[in-house]
């Protein structure tokens, strides 16, 4: 529906006469702005936990068909699947499949220990990994798995050429890892400590930016039948 109500434009894009057919989105940017500018049309609620924008249209509208009508409104929405709210067990699967390394978690000091590109092994599974990170400031090793699997925790890991080793705290998605710390005691972004800092991970990290866009503008119900004809009608011609 979005994209099928826009008209099409032909482009000469290099000005040599090689002309493309593209989608008018200089229309749909000036109906978006005139919403924005009217909050008659429009009110502020929060997105329920793990609520797909179907269900927020069929729960508004009594119909999933306008859920496109989201993006009209809220620009900072720009991929429905990256910066819509999720729900918990979503955004943990999002999060190990966009971070998909392993992390080695370890207090060891890793100044100077192992080499970008050698295999490390467990000592307790035997499981071998590339070694593509060492973060010493956050205090992790990011290893792609090559064979076996790591145990969780209880590993010790060992580069086969730079013959370093490091305890492993835990050995699991890099999702887990840190993305900084902060302080226990004043919540500010600080370095890693043996005591009184806290892990702040990718997965908090990514919670927290697309728990900003939970609250979000939606035409009022009275409204959105108006909205969705005038969107016809400027993106169709």
């Amino acid at each position: 529906m979005y994209f099928s109500a826009i008209k099409n434009v032909v482009v000469d894009i290099d000005g040599k006469g090689n002309k493309d057919v593209m989608k008018n989105l200089t229309a749909k940017a000036k109906i978006s702005q005139a919403l924005i500018n009217n909050a008659g049309y429009y009110q502020t609620l929060a997105i329920r936990d793990g609520e797909r924008p179907d269900q927020l249209s069929q729960r508004l509208y009594g119909t999933t068909s306008f859920h496109w009508t989201f993006l009209l409104l809220n620009p900072q929405i720009k991929n429905i699947w990256d910066d819509w709210p999720m729900g918990s067990s979503q955004l943990i699967e999002y999060c190990t499949n966009k971070y998909q390394y392993l992390v080695a978690d370890t207090n060891t000091d890793l100044n100077n220990k192992f080499t970008i590109g050698e295999t490390v092994t467990g000592s307790v599974s035997g499981a071998t990994g590339i070694v593509k990170e060492v973060h010493v400031n956050m205090g992790y090793v990011t290893i792609e798995k090559t064979a076996g699997t790591f145990a969780l925790t209880g590993e010790t890991i060992n580069g086969l050429t730079s013959t370093d080793s490091a305890v492993a705290n835990f050995i699991k998605s890099q999702a887990y890892a840190p993305h900084h710390h902060v302080s226990d005691t004043t919540q500010a972004w600080v370095k890693r400590a043996d005591a009184g800092t806290t892990a702040y991970t990718y997965i908090d990290y990514e919670s927290a930016v697309v728990e900003q866009n939970r609250n979000i503008k939606v035409i009022q119900s009275q409204h959105i039948y108006t909205v969705v004809n005038q969107f016809r009608k400027v993106m169709g011609g």
